[in-house]
């Protein structure tokens, strides 16, 4: 998969959220950038896009996309027209819009500051992909060791090979298309 812009993918969230009628600052962008990035990284272990994100007072920030939509403050940042979200990235950033656009500026503010890439990462510092890949990957592929009728795995490779061996072939079409 070939990596994107970071405004690219602002744009793409953007949009989004607008067709569900959510409303995002920049503030909210920005955290819905880092999610986005760390959610693939967690997913394939691919980045989304090459742009830095830094560990900035009030969050992971990408100072390029900060820089284009500053001017808006806490106002909504309306998309530009036409933005089409490639087809193999569009259950991500539904995704993200989904689980993500919905929360305020400070309860993502207050999410981000508590995980781990951001907390052990001094600030103006860049959260690197190899930190935000080590986090997110437990999202995707850490097994439950508690659940009694779920198979236990020792690395997570013998785990994502379980899992595609297992899978439907609908079902790894439509948990891994963005991985490609």
């Amino acid at each position: 998969m070939s990596t994107y812009s970071a405004i690219e993918v602002a744009c793409w969230i953007l949009s989004e959220a607008a067709d569900r009628n959510i409303s995002l600052s920049n503030m909210q962008l920005q955290k819905n950038l880092y999610y986005a990035q760390g959610y693939l990284l967690g997913m394939c272990g691919e980045k989304l896009f090459d742009d830095p994100i830094m560990a900035w007072e009030h969050g992971p920030v990408v100072p390029s996309v900060y820089s284009a939509y500053k001017k808006h403050g806490r106002k909504t940042i309306t998309p530009p027209p036409g933005v089409v979200v490639p087809e193999e990235l569009r259950g991500l950033i539904r995704l993200i819009v989904s689980e993500k656009s919905i929360l305020s500026a400070s309860t993502l503010r207050k999410a981000t500051h508590e995980e781990m890439p951001y907390a052990t990462t001094p600030g103006d510092e860049e959260k690197t992909p190899q930190k935000l890949g080590e986090f997110f990957v437990d999202m995707f592929w850490a097994s439950d060791e508690e659940d009694a009728y779920e198979p236990s795995f020792d690395t997570v490779e013998e785990e994502k090979r379980y899992f595609l061996e297992n899978l439907s072939a609908d079902e790894r079409e439509a948990i891994f298309s963005v991985c490609r």
